[in-house]
């Protein structure tokens, strides 16, 4: 069927349900009124497993494919729109292993589509926000890798203003779950304190962990030269901090990660990626008076990541992008507190017996 409300630049009909792939700049609006960043890996193909490693490793949640006839062309056409109780990373694992990925990479496109590369939308929306706004999507648009169409049709693609005045969509109902979701999201961040005045607290739990934490306490990691030092055949938990000199026992923490290969490979990738390079950032002189220096841990695999979990959890750290890709908010360089402060309200204790539990296992 068709329905004729407007006329723009030609277009006088739209199909019902449209092809999604014909409504892409409206589907990007949608998107974007959702408060999603949906220009976060837009300029990075996923050609092979490798490019399957910058999705997070932590967060699930909503997501789309769409294909682009190359990285830098504003041309996006929706193929697939799902969501994942697992983290992006390893569902689109599995998609490169038997679905929508392996199907791009093994050339088994709709036609139409054979010579476009395949890119991802994924954003903070989780749980039942994420099947809600997945359900609106799926009744409002034919997706050609849901529906299995044959024939992609990248013809006439639909202005955003134009689709907006042609199709009936729930806006009401996209607004409430945007508000209800950011009001979730401000009240946890509101229970988080900043994690440089916990660097007390924070020094304080790695000791407890048995990690060392002055091995590296008076070498600052200056230039991709110094990332040399760190070892290249295992990784672990990390942390990086800032301190106004070596001597200083003032240490701001503000970011922490997980190398899974090696702790040398890490921050080599963290002095030369232009998006998540934390230590590229520091030495960009935005950060006057301050010196970068890290935390190597001992702890790998399920260990690493319940302490990542529960540090995440309690603070928030300068340097990690939001779910939307966003770096949140400047360098606090406010008076560190006592870490007693910490101890009385986080439940560091359990944490720590969980993490003792699984290094004895």
């Amino acid at each position: 069927s068709s329905g004729i409300n407007a006329e723009y630049g030609g277009l006088k009909t739209m199909d019902l349900p449209p092809k999604a792939e014909k409504c892409g700049p409206f589907v990007e609006m949608v998107l974007d009124e959702l408060n999603c960043n949906v220009e976060w890996y837009d300029k990075e193909e996923i050609r092979d497993a490798g490019d399957l490693k910058k999705f997070s490793g932590q967060h699930g949640g909503l997501y789309l494919f769409y294909l682009k006839p190359n990285a830098e062309s504003d041309e996006r056409y929706p193929i697939y729109v799902g969501s994942t109780k697992q983290s992006f990373k390893d569902r689109f694992t599995r998609h490169a292993e038997r679905g929508i990925i392996h199907q791009a990479w093994s050339g088994n496109l709709p036609q139409g589509a054979q010579e476009m590369g395949i890119y991802a939308y994924v954003t903070h929306y989780t749980g039942t926000a994420a099947k809600e706004i997945k359900s609106i999507l799926l009744k409002t648009f034919d997706f050609a890798l849901k529906t299995g169409r044959n024939q992609l049709d990248v013809s006439d693609i639909y202005p955003a203003e134009w689709t907006r005045h042609n199709l009936t969509f729930p806006w009401d109902e996209i607004k409430r779950i945007a508000d209800s979701q950011n009001s979730d999201e401000k009240e946890a961040e509101k229970k988080k304190s900043n994690s440089e005045v916990a660097g007390n607290f924070i020094r304080f739990l790695l000791d407890e962990l048995n990690c060392n934490v002055h091995i590296y306490d008076k070498d600052p990691i200056k230039s991709i030269d110094d990332v040399s030092k760190y070892p290249a055949n295992y990784g672990g938990l990390y942390l990086l901090y800032m301190k106004p000199d070596p001597n200083s026992d003032i240490r701001y923490p503000i970011y922490v990660g997980n190398a899974k290969k090696s702790f040398r490979a890490r921050f080599e990738r963290l002095a030369t990626c232009s998006f998540g390079g934390v230590l590229e950032r520091v030495w960009s002189g935005e950060f006057e008076g301050l010196e970068v220096y890290a935390i190597c841990t001992h702890h790998q695999g399920a260990a690493s990541t319940e302490i990542k979990r529960f540090l995440l959890q309690s603070f928030n750290f300068p340097f990690r992008r939001d779910r939307r890709g966003r770096m949140r908010r400047e360098l606090d360089r406010s008076e560190q507190l006592p870490e007693e402060v910490f101890k009385e309200k986080l439940s560091w204790r359990e944490m720590v017996e969980r993490v003792n539990n699984m290094d004895s296992a």
